[in-house]
């Protein structure tokens, strides 16, 4: 394993455009700055880490809140549907009562004309039997 870092040491490309000379004195300066930018990172990651952790609870809560309102309208649409039912139900009813009604009015009248039918039969029946005691 030695033999792989000395030789990634070795193959670091030592062109001067890939090569950055500091000054002893200004060493510390730039090291205190790597030092801060690091702390800077890392600072960075552990907020992104929160809010993702907080964009997960969030994406989560919506989620639910969209099968939820997908189960309200689910509902909704059923209740839509069974009150159509009620209403072609109430319609129905309310056709059947105003038949009915009718056929009441037609059944007492023709209940009406057959009392008096009756009664006329009654009368023609008397009037029979008093011709006939005559007879007999």
């Amino acid at each position: 394993m030695e033999s792989n870092q000395i030789l990634s040491l070795r193959t670091i490309p030592t062109d001067p455009e890939y090569v950055k000379v500091i000054q002893w004195e200004d060493f510390q300066h730039d090291l205190a700055r790597l030092a801060s930018l690091s702390s800077t990172l890392d600072e960075s990651k552990e907020k992104k880490r929160n809010l993702h952790h907080k964009l997960e609870s969030l994406i989560q809560v919506n989620v639910e809140s969209l099968g939820q309102l997908n189960e309200l309208e689910e509902m909704r649409q059923k209740l839509e549907s069974k009150k159509v039912v009620m209403e072609n139900m109430s319609i129905r009813y309310r056709l059947a009562k105003e038949d009915a009604n009718k056929q009441e009015e037609q059944l007492s009248g023709a209940v009406q004309s057959l009392l008096v039918a009756g009664g006329a039969l009654s009368v023609c029946s008397r009037n029979l039997q008093v011709s006939l005691s005559y007879f007999f």
